[in-house]
């Protein structure tokens, strides 16, 4: 699953002009003295460079600067980190709440967190399959609008980054869409990386040969795939609800068929030791393949930009079907006639 950030955050619907630049100042306040001493860096959403840091002292950090266009920004203190647009304007963040105020755009992004909020719950705690696909289509439904109507300020080029994340296009029709956005668009690296995962959907599309990867440990998705069985690949992380959702769908399937075709695992974007805990908590008797929090490499090849993604591959390496969940998993596995 695409990890879900909506809980301070949202999307500006109405259609804002360019922004001049000019001052910023970002005041921090935090709920008690424990982060006394770190501290407090502004990245870019996009490129995820560093842009200003300061100590924070008393429960508190002011980051100030110049900006020339706005843009969305991270605020990261530790494992902790939220987004917000940096405008030249006093910015006032609550730590605790995750909540920045101060500026047009983040008045706007702030005013909207309920609707995000609310399109996210509206399939509950655990979704099924068809839900989650339901909640998916309206979100990338608005992030699309929101990138429509704000493609010349901070906001658009994020809300097409999570648009993408939603909305998988082919290579043809993300050029053509970037070909149509502000000329910048094609320099972020976002939409480059996008562009690239375009490229590997193709070369991976169903109908290709398999490509193959080799985890941390040395195991090779070959030693499964292209083996003279079906193979079932499953991308997962610990951390992701959706992906836990349907290990119980995999193991009804191979508890039918694990005499009669491969099922591995493929951890992806996860820290060794929590996917090593996943797995026992959730008894997953296949073998899975690991590679770290940083490992990317089979996302970069296959395309993959959001997880779950389980992907069938036929006696001889051929992809035979990909994007596979819930009932069309098991109806796919179960139409082989194995």
């Amino acid at each position: 699953m695409k990890k879900l950030f909506f809980a301070a955050i949202a999307i500006f619907l109405l259609a804002a002009c360019n922004q001049q630049g000019g001052n910023y100042k970002v005041t921090v306040t935090m709920p008690d003295e424990s982060t006394d001493g770190q501290t407090a860096y502004i990245t870019s959403f996009d490129s995820g460079d560093t842009l200003n840091q300061a100590a924070i002292k008393d429960k508190m950090v002011v980051l100030e600067g110049i900006v020339d266009t706005t843009y969305m920004a991270r605020l990261i203190v530790g494992d902790k980190r939220m987004e917000f647009v940096i405008e030249p304007a006093e910015i006032a963040i609550n730590w605790q709440e995750e909540k920045a105020t101060g500026g047009k755009l983040n008045g706007a992004l702030n005013a909207l967190g309920d609707e995000l909020d609310a399109i996210s719950n509206e399939a509950g705690e655990e979704p099924t399959p068809e839900q989650y696909m339901e909640m998916e289509k309206k979100l990338g439904d608005r992030f699309y609008k929101a990138y429509e109507d704000n493609k010349d300020n901070g906001i658009g080029p994020w809300a097409l980054n999570y648009y993408l994340m939603f909305k998988e296009l082919g290579y043809d029709q993300l050029d053509s869409l970037v070909n149509a956005a502000p000329p910048r668009y094609r320099n972020l690296k976002r939409v480059q990386r996008a562009l690239n995962d375009a490229k590997a959907l193709v070369v991976t599309a169903v109908g290709q040969q398999f490509l193959d990867f080799t985890d941390a440990n040395g195991v090779k998705l070959s030693d499964f795939a292209g083996k003279g069985k079906y193979t079932l690949v499953d991308f997962w992380a610990s951390w992701c609800g959706p992906c836990k959702r349907e290990i119980p769908n995999i193991k009804g399937l191979y508890d039918k068929y694990k005499d009669k075709m491969n099922f591995v695992g493929v951890a992806v974007w996860d820290e060794p030791e929590d996917t090593k805990k996943a797995i026992e908590q959730l008894k997953m008797p296949w073998p899975v393949m690991e590679g770290g929090k940083n490992w990317h490499e089979p996302t970069d090849l296959y395309g993959i930009n959001g997880i779950p993604h389980i992907m069938l591959i036929d006696p001889q390496g051929k992809i035979v079907a990909r994007q596979l969940a819930g009932d069309l998993l098991i109806k796919t596995i179960d139409d082989l006639k194995l």
